[in-house]
C-alpha cells in the first residue's frame, strides 16, 4: 500500500508541480560533471573520483567506499538498495555492496568470457546485464554467473556502431543508452522491443515506464503510453546536468553543487 501510494504521489507531483511546492532541503558542493544516483528510500549515491558517497534523503553524508586498484569507477546502479552494483570498465570488474557500502562481491567479468564490458547494470531477477564490446551483444549474467541470454550483435543488427553509456532494468525492461541515436529498449530475454529517439543523454530514470531526463538544462519526462514529452518544472536553478525523483524528493546536480529539494 505504501508503495501504491508513493507511486500515486509521485505521479501527481509530475503532472502539476508549481515551483512554490519545492522547499531546499540541502546544497553539497560537486562538480558538475559528476555521476550520481538514487535508491526507492530517498538516499543519495555520488561518484567523485573514484571514491563512492552516499548521503540521505536530506544531504547528511551516511558513508564512502573506495578501491583503488580496480582503475575508474563508472557507473553506480542502487535499484536494489541491499546490493549496490559497482562497474569498473578498466578491469572489467564488478562490486556489489550492502546498504550501508561494506563489500560484499567482487566479480572479474573477464573470468567469464566478458572482455570488454562498457556498461554494467543490476538485473531485477537478480545478477546483471552487461553490454560487451568484443561481440558487441547485450547479455545477462545470472546468479551463477552464465550468461543466461544474449541478444546477438546489434551492430550488425542495426548497421551501426553501438556505443552505450548507460544502462538499467525496471519493469521487465533493459534500456541501453547509445548517446549517438538514443535508448534501445529491451525485453527480460534480451531482445529488441524499440528505440526511444533521444540522442545525447548521459543518464535518466525509469518511473513507470516513464523517462525523467535532462536535457539543454530542462528536465523532462517521456511518457512511455501516450508517446509524448513533457517538461518538469523546476526551482530557480543555474546550469542542470542532471536530475532524479525518490518519493517527495528532487535531486538536481547544477554547475557545482548537488541539490535536495522536498515538495
Amino acid at each position: 500500500m505504501r508503495k501504491i501510494l508513493g507511486l500515486f504521489l509521485l505521479s501527481f507531483f509530475l503532472m502539476s508541480a508549481n515551483i512554490g511546492d519545492y522547499q531546499l532541503v540541502n546544497t553539497v558542493t560537486f562538480p558538475t560533471h559528476t555521476v550520481f544516483t538514487t535508491d526507492k528510500f530517498g538516499n543519495l549515491f555520488a561518484i567523485l573520483g573514484n571514491q563512492l558517497l552516499q548521503f540521505d534523503k536530506n544531504g547528511k553524508p551516511l558513508a564512502n567506499f573506495s578501491k583503488g586498484n580496480l582503475g575508474e569507477l563508472r557507473s553506480v546502479d542502487a535499484s536494489n538498495p541491499l546490493k549496490i552494483v559497482l562497474f569498473y570498465p578498466d578491469f572489467a570488474q564488478i562490486v556489489t555492496l550492502n546498504s550501508k557500502l561494506g563489500e560484499q562481491s567482487v566479480i572479474n567479468l573477464r573470468n567469464i568470457g566478458l572482455n570488454q564490458p562498457l556498461v554494467a547494470c543490476s538485473s531485477e531477477n537478480g545478477g546483471f546485464w552487461i553490454y560487451d564490446r568484443d561481440d558487441d551483444q547485450l547479455k545477462k549474467i545470472d546468479l551463477n554467473l552464465q550468461i543466461a541470454f544474449q541478444s546477438g550483435n546489434l551492430t550488425q543488427a542495426f548497421g551501426q556502431t553501438i556505443q552505450p553509456n548507460f544502462i538499467c532494468e525496471s519493469g521487465g525492461y533493459v534500456y541501453l543508452n547509445n548517446p549517438e541515436t538514443g535508448i534501445k529498449v529491451f525485453d527480460q530475454f534480451g531482445t529488441f522491443y524499440k528505440e526511444i529517439p533521444y540522442p545525447g543523454l548521459r543518464s535518466f530514470q525509469i518511473v513507470d515506464q516513464n523517462i525523467l531526463f535532462v536535457k539543454d538544462n530542462k528536465f523532462f519526462r517521456y511518457e512511455s503510453k501516450s508517446v509524448s514529452e513533457k517538461e518538469i518544472l523546476l526551482p530557480p536553478h543555474g546550469a542542470v546536468s542532471g536530475g532524479r525523483i525518490e518519493q517527495q524528493q528532487l535531486y538536481l546536480l547544477t554547475s557545482d553543487s548537488l541539490n535536495f529539494y522536498s515538495f
